[in-house]
């Protein structure tokens, strides 16, 4: 079974990678820095040659100009791609709820995503936050808890 990092534990670049995606709808537990900036430079790298595409119409000219069989396969790849940034974007997300739970902040403080201009911003100074060891109460419980416990 797919083994999680422990909070705190620094992960390299491959690692983080795993996590991203074998974690991708696990909206509890923690995540580290590490793994959270990790994958912000991937998605920046991704967003730069994308953008550096666009500005050179790799996407246009000849291919697009031909048969109409061509168009349907190029809107099959646009679908597969609009899928998976989606699926990228939920990812994203949850990544970002266990990096504020690593914090000891809940994942709600990611609502602040959709304050105009200061809310983007806002979670990147929370992302920098050091793991706290208070998160642990964001941790899935896999053993159930005796009677009482945990009650003072």
């Amino acid at each position: 079974m797919f083994r999680a990092t422990q909070p705190g534990e620094r992960v390299g670049p491959l690692k983080a990678l795993r996590n991203f995606f074998g974690r991708g709808f696990q909206f509890s537990g923690r995540a580290s820095r590490s793994d959270y900036w990790w994958i912000a430079l991937y998605a920046a790298l991704l967003s730069w040659g994308g953008q550096h595409a666009d500005e050179h119409d790799y996407f246009s000219g000849p291919l697009t100009d031909g048969p109409e069989w061509i168009a349907v396969v190029y809107l099959l790849l646009a679908l597969a791609l609009l899928a998976a940034a989606i699926l990228c974007v939920v990812f994203g997300i949850a990544l970002s709820v266990r990096r504020l739970h690593d914090a000891n902040l809940s994942g709600l403080w990611y609502l602040l995503i959709l304050v105009p201009f200061l809310g983007a911003p806002a979670l990147l100074i929370l992302a920098l936050l050091p793991p706290d060891p208070r998160g642990v109460r964001f941790d899935n419980q896999l053993l159930p808890q005796a009677p009482g416990a945990g009650s003072r």
